[in-house]
């Protein structure tokens, strides 16, 4: 150890109390009738307690340097996820765990163990690996990251040594973990459990399809699949609440894994709809837990309240505006300019009730700036589409006033007229126009007309249409947070009718004008909140998280969304928490399986503003069955990028050697300085006193005053 000894005065201090201690002790006991062996022992005696007293006055520190090593802690994390089910990986990793981990670590070192799944699940008491749990607990994703920063919270006050990941390697949340793994900055480990060889399997991946869809409208689902060690036909059904309702053959070869099926839905009413794609099972798969899928799909009002602006009597009025009464989907008002402000069909009502508008050759010159302000705020306003047709004589220089509502700009104007055709972009592949045989029609409809002025497209919108002069943008589409907006930058279409070769113009107008105002007009948006659940299934071990968001509503102070929750065996309701300003969020465990209902209430002082209905399901989670096949790539980069080892196939005592290495290379000396205060110590106090005491005793034992 390191003394040191400090006082609160120059160390001078000290050889002064000596000799003033040593003077005055020799000159009291000198004249005394003491002599020899008793004369020196009294003398000492007075000396100490007198030089103890004197130290005591100058404040007294001992200070030394106390150095010790703590043996650093090896941490096995071991995946208790639901992949460890398939095909027996939990006995092999009980007998990985027994047999080779159990008793690895380095003599004198601790070992801790922790289970892992979406997260740190909890430490490991007495090596109880007889007992992995996998049954009721939320253990339906592996997420490394996740689950290593829980861990650092954990090891608060200890030295880490290395981390040892035991696992089938199938991470399927949380991203990469290297950024998680290098914070430890110690090695990472591995132990892997299972077979890198994929077995035979069929999985159903994915379902792309949208949440929310019209009533009286063909709703496109896709599903996913992949094929593993196959070449024969399958057979994939679509149930509709429990129902067969569709049902595909597809042939899978084993040169190919991944396929795409498509199916159609539909319904008449406003509804939410529970279905279900599955892939009829082979006896020889691996599982048959992935083979299948189910969600919810909710069937709303589609009527469209559209209304129709033309700048005057024309032909591609009449043209156009025949088949926007033709389409069901659309309650629509047409009003023909008459003046600045009349109309011949009526006055103008008000612009606040519509969810689209159509300009048909609109603004022209005599247009009133006022009515297409209150367009332009009405959309800014509501989250409104606009549908613009271009006309010979629409007046461009007035329709700026509406650009940021437009997908593009009059960048040079011109009343040039030139004769042009219409024809598809190439490789024409978008969620907007699906049904590309009918709209490839344009290809061989008659010349129309457009002007010479030149339109600068925004760089957010989409062309879908050209020009066969110059491969000008004919028709385009902006759907971006800020701009629901489509253009169709020539005129004269009413000429398609005049197709020699092909008489369908009507349909393909019609087709254009559905499947714009549709792609850009979310109804969804206009409403006061949203609200949904992070899945549609989910098991009754696990939360169900709702996440909510007031949109077109203005706060007033004290807004509150609560939510009722009914099935056939459990009711529940749920108050959810303000998280930000306009979001709000909250769980609730359900531990009865079963389908359920539920309704969400925005409330604002006291009184209901708007309420949304939709489903959910509590079952069997099937997601960590997506990927069967034992992966070690993310664990041997994590490995190699901390200089870690993989210990798969190793022997305990080879585990062993390496962790001892890993231990030797993080001890860890720690040294920390003590202070001894004499001035205070009752030891010291102690010393003095039986010190004085004993003088007195021995100066009394000899007759002395």
């Amino acid at each position: 150890m390191d003394f040191s000894f400090k006082t609160d005065y120059n160390f001078i201090f000290i050889p002064a109390i000596i000799i003033i201690a040593s003077v005055i002790s020799y000159f009291y006991y000198k004249k005394t009738k003491l002599e020899g062996f008793q004369k020196k022992l009294f003398t000492v005696l007075r000396f100490l307690s007198l030089f103890f007293i004197l130290l005591l006055l100058s404040s007294p520190v001992i200070s030394y340097l106390n150095t010790s090593v703590q043996d650093p802690v090896n941490v096995f994390l071991i995946d208790n996820s639901q992949s460890l089910l398939i095909e027996n990986r939990n006995d092999k990793l009980k007998e990985v765990l027994n047999d080779r981990i159990k008793n690895s670590g380095p003599g004198g070192n601790e070992n801790l163990y922790f289970f892992f799944s979406g997260n740190l699940y909890r430490e490991i008491r007495n090596n109880e690996f007889e007992t992995i749990p996998y049954d009721g607990i939320n253990n339906f994703q592996t997420n490394f990251s996740s689950s290593i920063y829980d861990l650092q919270s954990k090891l608060t006050g200890k030295d880490l040594s290395s981390l040892t990941i035991i696992s089938d390697g199938m991470a399927n949340e949380g991203g990469n973990p290297s950024t998680a793994a290098r914070s430890l900055n110690v090695p990472v480990n591995y132990v892997l459990i299972g077979d890198t060889i994929q077995k035979n399997d069929l999985v159903l991946k994915n379902i792309y399809y949208n949440k929310t869809a019209f009533i009286e409208s063909n709703v496109p689902l896709k599903a996913e699949i992949n094929s593993y060690g196959y070449d024969r036909d399958i057979r994939i059904n679509l149930y509709d609440e429990g129902k067969l309702l569709d049902s595909r053959n597809m042939k899978v070869t084993s040169s190919q894994i991944i396929y795409d099926v498509s199916f159609n839905v539909s319904s008449d009413i406003g509804k939410i709809e529970k279905y279900k794609i599955e892939i009829e099972g082979l006896n020889d798969e691996i599982t048959l837990k992935n083979n299948y899928s189910e969600f919810f799909l909710k069937f709303v009002d589609n009527k469209f309240k559209v209304l129709v602006l033309a700048g005057g009597p024309s032909a591609d009025l009449a043209f156009i505006t025949r088949e926007v009464k033709k389409i069901k989907n659309f309650e629509a008002t047409i009003l023909t300019q008459k003046s600045a402000t009349e109309f011949y069909e009526g006055p103008l009502p008000d612009v606040n009730n519509f969810d689209s508008y159509i300009f048909i050759s609109y603004p022209t010159a005599v247009t009133n700036q006022s009515i297409l302000n209150q367009i332009s705020e009405s959309i800014d306003r509501n989250n409104s589409s606009l549908v613009f047709f271009a006309g010979r004589n629409t007046d461009y220089r007035k329709l700026a006033l509406m650009q940021d509502n437009l997908p593009f700009r009059v960048s040079q104007f011109s009343e040039n007229e030139e004769a042009t055709g219409i024809k598809i972009v190439s490789s024409l592949k978008n969620d907007v126009f699906k049904n590309t045989t009918l709209i490839s029609s344009v290809n061989s409809f008659p010349n129309i007309f457009k002007t010479s002025a030149v339109f600068a497209i925004n760089s957010s919108a989409e062309t879908f249409l050209l020009m066969s002069r110059n491969s000008e943008p004919a028709f385009v589409i902006e759907n971006t947070e800020k701009n629901k907006s489509a253009a169709f930058l020539a005129y004269g279409t009413y000429k398609w009718e005049l197709n020699r070769d092909k008489n369908n113009a009507g349909d393909v107008m019609n087709y254009i004008l559905t499947s714009s105002v549709v792609a850009i007009t979310d109804k969804e948006a206009k409403k006061a909140f949203t609200i949904q659940t992070s899945k549609d299934v989910y098991s009754k071990f696990e939360n169900v998280k709702f996440e909510a968001r007031i949109t077109n509503y203005e706060l007033q102070g004290g807004e509150q969304i609560r939510i009722r929750i009914k099935g056939q065996a459990f009711n529940t309701e749920l108050s959810l928490m303000k998280k930000e300003n306009k979001f709000y969020e909250g769980e609730i465990n359900i531990p009865v399986d079963g389908d359920y209902d539920y309704t969400a209430e925005l409330i604002s002082k006291n009184a209901l503003v708007e309420s949304i209905q939709n489903r959910f399901e509590i079952g069997e989670n099937n997601f960590e069955y997506r990927q069967t096949r034992a992966d070690n790539s993310i664990l041997n980069s994590l490995s190699n990028e901390t200089s870690g080892k993989s210990f798969t196939g190793m022997s305990s005592g080879e585990i062993s050697e390496s962790l001892k290495k890993f231990s030797e290379l993080s001890k860890t000396e720690f040294k920390s300085r003590k202070n001894f205060e004499l001035n205070i110590n009752p030891y010291y106090l102690g010393i003095l006193i039986f010190l004085l005491c004993l003088e007195w005793f021995f100066r009394k034992r000899n007759s002395l005053p």
